[in-house]
């Protein structure tokens, strides 16, 4: 094995020299460990390559089918087809095709593809789709972005999916439960349900979804009243004082006690606006409600779809209500 690595060391430190001369500057294969350890040598940075295998971290010009890295591949100029890296694809100027790597994809100006990062994905201009365990940045997106903590842009035409929040100026399909959107749609809501639990919530969102995120009390429980609901909403406008809004929300009613109510369920909102700010709404909706706190009756609705009643926990199925207004920024 140590004779192989030597080999492989003696053949790119021969390249190294032997290509300095070479003025063709394109390349079938480029194998490197760390630069200006390369088959293109000390001027491995002006190569385009098709095929570039980096042991370690690559450095090239351009990259036409194939870039893997077991740390970082550092692109110049354009990349296309496969960019796969352990640690970070940098690409400093259009990237197309495939990017994957353990930490974060960095586009400085246009990405059309998918990106996959662990941490982050960066470019100027997105087009297709971008995934990350932690946050994706873009200026403009044409498709979608996915992370599990924020994304950020600036204009969207597409979706944004988070964990927990969404940031741009134009974004018409925002799914978080905050969404900061500036040129979308936020506001305060105060809403009472048939469980007995009155919630003032955050809404956000743009012009067709929104997040929800509120905190409350439950006059119906025995001890821990507290209540905390989160959710998403999409909105079916209709004109420009009514729409009808689709909720899908779940709330914990005693969240900080051992053994909490669990409620959640989808509800069926019509929405009436009266001037700029104010929107009253109420429906209905079907909810599912568990507890293993079975001194907690009293809370469960008397009419049901389904109800089962154990000598631990208590589940049911039923119809419900809510009702509500919501002041609009």
């Amino acid at each position: 094995m140590k004779k192989i690595l030597v080999l492989i060391l003696c053949a790119l430190a021969y390249s190294t020299l032997s290509a300095q001369t070479d003025e063709n500057k394109k390349s079938a294969f480029q194998l490197s460990f760390v630069p200006p350890l390369s088959t293109n040598g000390m001027y491995a940075s002006q190569y385009t390559n098709q095929v570039s295998l980096n042991l370690l971290i690559g450095v090239s010009q351009n990259e036409e089918l194939l870039t893997w890295g077991g740390l970082s591949n550092i692109i110049l100029n354009n990349a296309k087809g496969l960019q796969w890296a352990g640690l970070s694809n940098y690409v400093g100027n259009d990237g197309q095709g495939l990017q994957v790597a353990g930490l974060v994809n960095i586009n400085k100006n246009s990405f059309s593809g998918f990106q996959l990062g662990g941490l982050a994905n960066t470019a100027s201009e997105m087009k297709g789709f971008q995934f990350s365990g932690l946050t994706n940045i873009a200026k403009d997106v044409t498709g979608v972005q996915f992370a599990g903590l924020v994304n950020i842009a600036k204009n969207v035409r597409g979706v944004q999916f988070s964990g927990l929040v969404n940031i741009a100026e134009n974004s018409d399909c925002p799914i978080g439960l905050i969404n900061i959107i500036k040129n979308g749609e936020m506001g305060v809501a105060v809403t009472y349900d048939a469980i007995g639990s009155t919630v003032a919530s955050f809404r956000s969102g743009g012009k067709y979804t929104y997040g929800i995120i509120g905190v409350g009390y439950n006059h119906k429980t025995i001890n821990n009243s507290l209540v905390t609901e989160g959710g998403f909403g999409a909105h079916i406008p209709v004109t420009p004082w009514f729409r009808i809004n689709n909720e899908l929300k779940f709330s914990a009613i005693g969240n900080d006690s051992d053994e909490p109510v669990l409620n959640g369920g989808y509800s069926l909102i019509p929405a009436f606006r009266i001037g700029k700010h104010i929107e009253l709404f109420a429906g209905v909706g079907i909810n599912y409600m568990e507890t293993k706190d079975i001194n907690n009756h009293k809370i469960f609705p008397n009419h049901s779809l389904w109800k089962k009643e154990g000598s631990t926990r208590l589940q049911q199925l039923y119809i419900g209500y809510q009702f509500g207004v919501q002041y609009i920024f």
